[in-house]
């Protein structure tokens, strides 16, 4: 395995984490009313982690939105997945691992809102302002990081690497 530098170590996410889940049961009383929608593949390890911290036997709904070619975003968003998940008169808790442009997390919030959701948050783990294109509110936000591709904890670099248990810079020069 590559010696990557490491940008956010497990405890550091474990413990934010913690924090997320304490901030979003603040602010909703009943944490088993959200629809919770998990953005595949990248929010699969941080949801596992956060989910249970706000109600153990919460329903996770996954759906899959791609817009990275290697380490860039194309700018078109493509979303698949879903087409049976009712969020009429839900509030909506889109799970997601990194916010960058802004773009993917817009359109979920768009498609949810034109469903009849009564509401949608975003949490991320990570967000990285200064790549923003499109104006998004995130209820909650892990860290903020500068543009750094990076690694490990879900995320990947061309579907490798998203076991790695912390948060890495990806370096094509290490691998």
């Amino acid at each position: 395995m590559p010696a990557f530098e490491v940008l956010i170590d497990r405890a550091r996410i474990l413990r934010r984490i913690g924090e997320l889940a304490r901030a979003i049961r603040a602010r909703h009383a009943d944490p088993s009313e959200l629809c919770v929608v998990a953005v595949m593949d990248g929010a699969r390890v941080f949801c596992r982690q956060l989910v249970p911290m706000l109600d153990p036997a919460l329903p996770v709904h996954e759906i899959r939105a791609k817009s990275y070619v290697g380490t860039q975003s194309s700018g078109n968003v493509t979303i698949s997945g879903g087409e049976t998940l009712r969020v009429a008169d839900r509030e909506v808790l889109i799970v997601e691992d990194i916010v960058d442009t802004g773009r993917t997390v817009a359109r979920l919030r768009e498609q949810f809102l034109a469903q009849g959701a009564r509401g949608v948050q975003v949490v991320t783990l990570l967000s990285k302002p200064s790549r923003r294109e499109v104006a998004v509110d995130l209820a909650f936000v892990g860290f903020e990081i500068e543009d750094r591709f990076v690694i490990g904890f879900g995320m990947d670099y061309e579907g490798r690497y998203r076991e790695l248990p912390e948060v890495v810079v990806y370096d094509p020069a290490r691998v």
